[in-house]
């Protein structure tokens, strides 16, 4: 029992041991805001299936639910990106539930808290925002909004639904903002320059519509360079 509790223990202390090396930024690095948004041009995917905390409205204890999903985003080196999301039914993310498309530019802020080289910056869904639902129990909950919940009529599978500047119960759009903005950082460090770190998301489930939400700590699972 002792050996193995010594055991566990060294594993946990060199699994802390490894974050703090990925969190940590060589002390000759360039961690300017110029050096960040030149790491970050290309694209990049998940490395595998990712687990996220989600509030559930239908729960008054406000104990939030798991959601799967994977992650595809591409940067420009004029601003602008290009991503999807795809929420998956299964936590091995082999059933595809649905996919949002989107894209619009970033808005840079000021260096983020949560290590150094790492940029506040806001993702503004201006340009496309699209639904596509992948599966037919995720359908049929969906026709279970009330009507113009989310766009108009009733949700295929496979067909997919513009909703660009259109009010969506799945989305938060903050009132007086057209669009959906989502508050985060980014960070690349310059010795892993394949491996883009996001902030890692708050375990109740809260989402990032609000300034004052964003996240100051954590690193969320890496998204890795596609060649």
């Amino acid at each position: 029992m002792t050996r193995r509790t010594k055991g566990s223990r060294l594993n946990a202390l060199l699994a802390c041991v490894s974050l703090l090396q990925i969190a940590s930024t060589p002390a000759s690095a360039d961690t300017s805001l110029e050096a960040l948004q030149s790491r970050i041009v290309g694209s990049w995917t998940s490395i595998s299936c990712e687990l996220r905390p989600s509030p559930n409205p239908q729960d008054p204890s406000g104990t939030p639910v798991p959601t799967y999903l994977t992650r595809d985003f591409s940067y420009g080196a004029e601003g602008g990106f290009d991503a999807t999301i795809t929420v998956f039914a299964d936590s091995a993310c082999q059933v595809p539930a649905i996919a949002y498309d989107f894209s619009g530019h970033v808005v840079w802020h000021d260096a983020n808290p949560a290590v150094e080289g790492a940029w506040s910056q806001d993702y503004v869904l201006d340009e496309r925002l699209v639904l596509r639902v992948l599966a037919e129990p995720m359908a049929e909950q969906l026709n279970g909004l009330p009507d113009r919940a989310c766009g108009n009529g009733p949700f295929v599978v496979g067909e997919a639904r513009d909703i660009l500047g259109e009010p969506c119960a799945l989305l938060n759009f903050v009132e007086g903002s057209q669009f959906v903005i989502d508050h985060d950082f980014l960070y690349v460090r310059a010795d892993t320059p394949n491996m883009l770190f996001m902030g890692g998301k708050h375990v109740d489930g809260t989402g990032f519509y609000y300034p004052q939400n964003r996240p100051t700590v954590g690193l969320q699972q890496p998204l890795i360079s596609v060649e």
